[in-house]
């Protein structure tokens, strides 16, 4: 009898701990570049506010926004060693788990918001696979935008860009080979260092989303813009999984659907302040060059002089094909070459 007894206890106690285990707060640590009391922070801010709602607050989301924790590298190291749980990120970032949301962000791939919309959603469930294989669980996939060449000088034709110093990031090899492969001379610099090359000549332009060249200023010295786009960048929300995994499963698929709803606001939101951007850019001097046909063409050729130097270096080349297969079933679907 007593073994017995001993035994019930031993397991009373067992489901007590475990109880417990269900019924204690797990808090997110969340870094991200976005600055406090952006419209990006404030939606962070409701989806942490939605989590701990849903959950009678035991999932709570504690946000470093603005970079204090460090540049997007920094975020994902602090989260492999537990010192953040989770990060927003742009491609940069996202690159540093998993490189395959950088073949979508390859220079001329993706041409159109209707690739875009056809393309990502096909591809992401196979990424998102790939992450939590890693460790790394999607919330939200991101939008930060299309991207554009801003010049310091006016140019009537492509051929003009060969040799133009460009910006290039920091500790992104792909980037340098990529631009080298364009005609393009690029200049390794920090981010931080854009305004302050472009006034002593040391860049003649640079590559960036509309809300980046206007919120930066950076387009004050940078006054024209070819009107076609060089790329498309996605980003993404991730949390540590072995974090993740300690909320019960069913808390787990409703902030993950909340989380998706905020995601999805925040890419209208990012497409809502391009557009503003490049507005207010263009009514403080920002001139954008408008080439003829031809010159479109040649445009388009020289993004796609990039691609050996992104395929099987800055991602996969199994991914680059991925995206560009479905990109192309698109473009049968529709007539387009």
């Amino acid at each position: 009898m007593l073994p017995r007894f001993v035994s019930r206890c031993l397991l009373s106690m067992l489901l007590m701990l475990a109880a417990s285990a269900f019924a204690q707060t797990v808090t997110i640590k969340l870094g991200t570049l976005a600055p406090e009391g952006s419209t990006w922070h404030g939606l962070l801010k409701e989806m942490g506010q939605r989590w701990m709602e849903v959950s009678g607050g035991k999932v709570k989301l504690k946000i470093y926004p603005g970079g204090v924790a460090g540049s997007e590298g920094d975020m994902v190291r602090k989260m492999r060693v537990g010192q953040l749980n989770a990060g927003a990120f742009t491609v940069v970032g996202l690159h540093d788990i998993e490189s395959a949301p950088q073949a979508i962000a390859c220079p001329g791939l993706i041409t159109s918001q209707e690739e875009w919309e056809y393309v990502f959603p096909r591809l992401a469930p196979t990424w998102e696979k790939r992450f939590i294989d890693k460790g790394f669980v999607p919330l939200m996939w991101g939008d930060t935008g299309w991207v554009y060449l801003f010049l310091r000088k006016d140019i009537a034709s492509v051929k003009e860009l060969k040799g133009v110093k460009i910006f290039a990031w920091a500790g992104d090899p792909s980037a340098v080979k990529a631009s080298e492969a364009a005609g393009f001379q690029p200049v390794v610099i920090p981010a931080t260092d854009i305004l302050p090359a472009l006034s002593t000549g040391m860049i003649e332009g640079f590559f960036a989303t509309p809300i980046a060249a206007f919120t930066a200023r950076l387009y004050d010295s940078a006054k024209f813009m070819p009107d076609l786009s060089w790329g498309h960048l996605p980003g993404g929300t991730v949390v540590n999984k072995s974090v993740w995994d300690q909320i019960p499963a069913d808390l787990q698929a409703k902030c993950l659907a909340i989380s998706r709803e905020i995601g999805a606001r925040v890419n209208a939101e990012v497409k809502r302040m391009s557009d503003d951007a490049m507005e207010q850019m263009k009514k403080n001097g920002l001139q954008t060059i408008r080439f003829k046909d031809s010159e479109r063409k040649a445009w388009f050729e020289l993004a796609e002089r990039t691609w050996p130097a992104v395929r099987g270096s800055g991602a996969e080349a199994s991914d680059f094909d991925a995206v560009k297969k479905v990109r192309d079933e698109f473009r049968a679907q529709k007539g387009r070459k």
